[in-house]
């Protein structure tokens, strides 16, 4: 099993955070799978999954609005959502509310978000979350 980590970037901010988490889930030693949302197809070995995106005019960017829209029910799965923005960051929160409503588990209470490109701080966070996503698959 592994954990997916499905993100779409405009500016290489929300990937980095996507790599970030990557980084702690393998320190944890899983293995896992970090997918740019164009080249999503399924969620089927993920013990666990995070996704992120940046926000654009108020909004989840469209590849990963179209992932959300064809997921399964998750029954469980536990779940992150994580994002950067330049104004007002709704990206990461709707993500969230989309787990939840698909029967995700958010394994963090608030989503991680960046504004701009993300701080050593914000990085720090992002591997914390790989780590609890890594132990959510134990």
């Amino acid at each position: 099993m592994k954990v997916g980590i499905i993100y779409e970037s405009t500016r290489g901010r929300t990937k980095a955070m996507a790599e970030a988490i990557q980084e702690g889930i393998t320190s944890a030693g899983t293995e896992c799978d970090v997918i740019d949302a164009k080249d999503f197809s399924s969620i089927d070995d993920f013990c666990a999954l995070a996704i992120g995106s940046s926000t654009r005019m108020k909004k989840v960017l469209p590849m990963v609005k179209r992932v959300l829209a064809e997921m399964p029910n998750l029954n469980g799965l536990p779940t992150a959502a994580f994002g950067s923005y330049g104004w007002s960051g709704e990206a990461p929160d709707e993500i969230a509310a989309k787990l939840k409503e698909l029967g995700g588990i958010l394994v963090i209470d608030q989503p991680i978000k960046a504004k701009d490109y993300p701080g050593e701080q914000i990085l720090a966070e992002c591997r914390s979350l790989g780590e609890k996503l890594a132990r959510s698959c134990e």
